[in-house]
């Protein structure tokens, strides 16, 4: 049911004025370090707040305590924000996430370095004429003997490893890496300037597809996405983007192939996107005869394969431009995964990881086929189905989890239950206060993978069971998702 908009002024309540503030706090080592520097070339990739490398372990307990303090104090806002969204207007939403987006994207990449990887795969194909996909950074170093400073600070588990994402996300990154003209600053700027654009587009698209001036902040306001898509650049924002877009197309276009370009594209960026591509085609197709859905289905299959031929075809020499779909798998971290691989061992765990890949196609392609043939077929019913599978995924199948793989299930969200969509939210805050174990104690070591995911898994079950209190408590008065 659409909300009704009536005119409002532009009213500011206390929780807003909290978490601009802490946004500004937050932004405040980036915009003071560019300042004085005038360049990110010689930032070194760790947050402190106290504008000095962190040499004691009192201090690296500072700058951990300080983080928490702030993300926790953005998130506690965030949620009242939400609360309050019936008094707020459309036009003022807006102009808050382009304000939380400004600030957010000041702040210089510190916990992932991925975005210089980018910078530096596109370099590498603007600049160099190589392929990235044959071609490795650090290759290109070795062969020419000269330090490039847009090489210099990708990290040193992806200098020899050819691109892991899709052609068209490598696209992106050669034409906004040609503009920088070799300056890494500007090349982070323009990054920076793309995701920003992207955030706001995806928050109108949000409510275009929802008609809720409450998802609108719940996505556009969200300090993990601000902070993982804006502050760290990661290209999943760009998932989220082509699957609201696809969601658009199938429930307010009809458009079916339209909605199908927009999943090959967003696999033309991360393969994890295809998982989406069968439940949209036959919810598309519910009221066909289950011959008119198989033609359906084989049609769509065509066009989604043809779209992610094209763009292969700018890079491929032979098989090995598909390299990228296994060099992920083959790392360990962050993961269930990971705990299997650190007790029994890297065979074990390969065997373990197959099986459980193996059982999950059975699985997935048994529900596929179940909605294929049943007779009636609602949107939200489908979405659901596609949602559990989505969560097996990411946090059971894939060895090398990273906290921002959490905006896969955003685009999504807003069709499932309110305990569900409660449950994302608190993924959100723990997978970020999970980082408190590398900032304690200032190492990156894989190791520290088993505390990050336990904090993780921690805090959220932490966060629900506060929830839940609140609810009996309160008689389900307080309830931020319903």
């Amino acid at each position: 049911m659409e909300e009704t908009v009536k005119k409002k002024k532009f009213n500011i309540n206390l929780p807003m004025v909290i978490f601009i503030i802490a946004s500004v706090i937050f932004a405040v080592p980036s915009i003071t370090y560019l300042i004085k520097n005038k360049t990110v070339y010689g930032f070194y990739y760790v947050w402190t707040y106290f504008f000095k490398f962190p040499e004691t372990k009192a201090e690296m307990l500072n700058n951990a305590l300080m983080f928490f303090l702030l993300m926790t104090i953005l998130f506690l806002a965030y949620i009242l924000i939400a609360k309050k969204h019936k008094n707020m207007s459309i036009k003022q939403i807006v102009i808050l996430v382009i304000l939380a987006s400004i600030l957010f994207g000041v702040i210089i990449p510190y916990t992932s370095t991925d975005v210089y990887s980018y910078i530096a795969n596109g370099w590498s194909a603007a600049h160099y004429g190589e392929n990235p996909y044959y071609t490795s950074t650090g290759e290109i170093t070795d062969k020419t003997g000269q330090i490039d400073s847009m090489f210099t600070k990708v990290a040193n588990c992806w200098k020899y490893e050819t691109v892991v994402y899709g052609p068209l996300w490598t696209l992106i990154c050669t034409g906004l890496s040609y503009f920088s003209f070799g300056n890494i600053d500007t090349a982070l700027l323009l990054f920076k300037l793309l995701n920003i654009l992207v955030h706001i587009l995806n928050t109108v698209l949000v409510y275009k597809i929802t008609r809720k001036k409450l998802f609108m902040i719940l996505y556009g306001l969200n300090p993990f996405i601000l902070f993982e898509a804006l502050s760290n650049v990661h290209n999943d924002i760009f998932i989220i983007l082509f699957i609201l877009l696809a969601i658009y197309f199938t429930i307010k276009k009809k458009s079916l192939f339209l909605a199908v370009g927009c999943i090959a594209l967003a696999t033309a960026i991360k393969y994890l996107a295809i998982l989406i591509l069968p439940f949209i085609v036959i919810y598309s197709v519910r009221n066909k005869d289950i011959k008119k859905r198989i033609i359906y289905c084989i049609l769509c299959g065509i066009e989604y394969v043809v779209i992610i031929a094209l763009f292969y075809l700018i890079y491929m020499k032979d098989l090995g431009v598909l390299a990228g779909l296994f060099i992920q798998q083959s790392k360990y971290n962050r993961s269930i995964m990971y705990v299997i691989y650190e007790y029994f061992g890297q065979d074990k765990a390969e065997i373990i990881q197959t099986l459980a890949l193996s059982v999950f196609a059975v699985i997935y392609a048994i529900i596929c086929i179940r909605l294929l043939l049943q007779k009636k077929i609602r949107f939200l019913q489908t979405i659901r189905k596609y949602n559990v599978l989505l969560l097996v995924f990411t946090f059971i199948l894939i060895t090398n989890f990273n906290a921002w793989y959490i905006m896969w299930l955003i685009p999504t969200m807003f069709f499932l239950k309110g305990k569900s969509q409660e449950t994302i939210l608190a993924l959100c805050y723990s997978s970020q206060i999970a980082n408190f174990a590398s900032f304690a104690l200032h190492s990156e070591e894989q190791i520290l993978g088993i505390p990050f995911l336990i904090i993780m898994i921690v805090g959220m079950l932490l966060i629900k069971a506060m929830n839940m209190r609140i609810e009996r408590t309160e008689d389900g008065k307080i309830k931020v998702i319903r």
